[in-house]
């Protein structure tokens, strides 16, 4: 289901994509190595018989294919997912719940929660220890699977439990409490204007309704409440104008704010990590398939070994360039957590600053605006979590969360060259190991053929002469008698 944009109140990353990514790269690591040790373990049952030498390659073999599965399966149910809050309810995009829509009015409390608990996994540290309880035989581990600490969230949709989302990564744990909080607060009604720290800061107030003034660089500024006129101090006013010209000076840090509010959604970054897997795990079939068929022809060699480890450097590049895609839904999450602006305390009432809860310039849902009494920049939309209420005011403004963006782009940014230069080394090793292919198929079809040895002369092909018959002895030989 594909909600329409203009009831979407807020688009919160519910999981980033890093599970996904990571269980991908496991998985392609350890799944065609895994097989590999299986048949090599039967082709010694069948061929030497050594139980014990078979068990040793055997055993983490079965185990490697086992832990590769599960990860795989982690990486389709855990994919890249967002919630989006509408007006009607909200709706998984992404993830094991994809697509799927629930009305407010069909929430049941507790509405959302996040669960911390624990799934016992195969490991490949229980992997070490098993081999190692092989060969010493002894033991040493009581398990094939060991605890992993997971986070879960939960949504009471007409009295059932489902479970949206998965994971073992800090960073999504966030996104899911931040989504777990902010539809209880939609569900409940509840809102946080007075429960959120404030920033001193003197706020202009209309002296016929009492509301709050938004101010500007006028001696007078309309009320927004009863359209009364508010006179502004000369140092309120003043404050309004230093704000408003600090307006284009920041106009590279709005388009940088764009950017990241208008990252590509779930689906994107789910397809992404499709195609590089493909990367990761194609990359094994292809090389192993082109050293089998150069094995059968002229039997294994030494440099055989480098090539068969070579599959591992598109995994290590896939991996890297599938986790830099996903270093802006890390950012676009710590924007919408620090920079959201409060709600209005009251239908119709402009948003509060996060700060000092001064009412703030129009900017339009999900707009970026400044406050006109404490300078502090805050995305207009829904009033979310109280639980981040302190990480908001203590955000002066988008420079500190750019700056951490910068420093996750930095590292991935390198990661994703030392990526390309290992796709770069797959690519090659892979084709000069078929152009070594070809040529020792061209060298032996362009050898000479020696031709058979060929009769050229008369005596070799003439037949012997015959021998000659022998005369009969004088002394044997009688005369026939003569007939009367």
């Amino acid at each position: 289901m594909a909600p329409q944009a203009d009831g979407v109140l807020a688009r919160l990353p519910l999981q980033i994509g890093t599970t996904a990514t990571w269980s991908a790269g496991r998985s392609a690591a350890a799944l065609f190595p895994g097989i590999a040790l299986v048949g090599a373990g039967l082709a010694i049952v069948v061929t030497l018989q050594t139980v014990k030498l078979a068990l040793v390659v055997l055993v983490p073999g079965v185990l490697l294919v086992a832990f590769a599965v599960g990860h795989v399966i982690g990486a389709v149910r855990n994919r890249a997912s967002d919630v989006m809050l509408l007006t009607s309810g909200l709706v998984v995009d992404g993830g094991r719940l994809h697509g799927s829509s629930m009305p407010w009015g069909q929430l049941t409390p507790p509405f959302a929660e996040v669960e911390e608990t624990s799934v016992r996994r195969i490991t490949l540290k229980i992997i070490l220890l098993i081999v190692l309880s092989v060969v010493t035989e002894r033991l040493v581990v009581t398990s094939a699977r060991e605890p992993v600490k997971v986070w879960r969230l939960h949504v009471h949709h007409r009295g059932q439990r489902l479970v949206v989302g998965e994971t073992d990564r800090p960073i999504e744990r966030d996104s899911m409490q931040a989504a777990a909080a902010s539809v209880c607060a939609v569900v409940s009604g509840q809102r946080y204007v007075a429960q959120a720290p404030t920033v001193a800061a003197r706020i202009v107030t209309c002296n016929g309704c009492g509301g709050p003034a938004v101010p500007d660089d006028a001696p007078w500024v309309p009320c927004v409440y009863c359209g009364a006129q508010v006179p502004l101090p000369d140092d309120v006013r003043g404050q309004a104008a230093a704000t408003k010209s600090q307006s284009p000076e920041r106009s590279r840090t709005g388009e940088i704010m764009a950017r990241l509010r208008d990252q590509p959604r779930a689906a994107r970054a789910n397809a992404w990590l499709l195609v590089l897997s493909f990367l990761m795990f194609g990359a094994w079939p292809l090389g192993w398939g082109l050293i089998a068929f150069r094995v059968l022809d002229d039997g294994f060699q030494l440099t055989d070994v480098l090539f068969l480890a070579l599959p591992f450097a598109a995994v290590l590049a896939g991996f890297f360039l599938a986790r830099a895609r996903l270093a802006d839904r890390g950012a676009l999450q710590l924007l919408t957590l620090g920079f959201g602006a409060l709600a209005p305390a009251r239908d119709g009432e402009p948003s509060r600053c996060r700060r000092c809860q001064g009412p703030l310039p129009a900017a339009g849902l999900g707009g970026v605006t400044r406050c006109r009494y404490c300078a502090a920049e805050n995305i207009v939309g829904i009033d979310l979590r109280p639980s981040v209420d302190q990480a908001r005011a203590e955000q002066s403004g988008f420079d500190d969360a750019l700056r951490a963006r910068r420093k996750e782009k930095t590292l991935w940014t390198t990661l994703s060259l030392v990526a390309t230069v290992a796709l770069l080394c797959w690519a090659g090793g892979t084709a000069a190991y078929i152009s070594t292919m070809v040529s020792l198929d061209l060298d032996e079809s362009a050898a000479p053929v020696a031709p058979p040895p060929a009769a050229t002369t008369a005596t070799a092909v003439a037949k012997p002469p015959p021998r000659p018959t022998p005369a009969p002895s004088p002394s044997t030989h009688r005369p026939a008698p003569k007939k009367p």
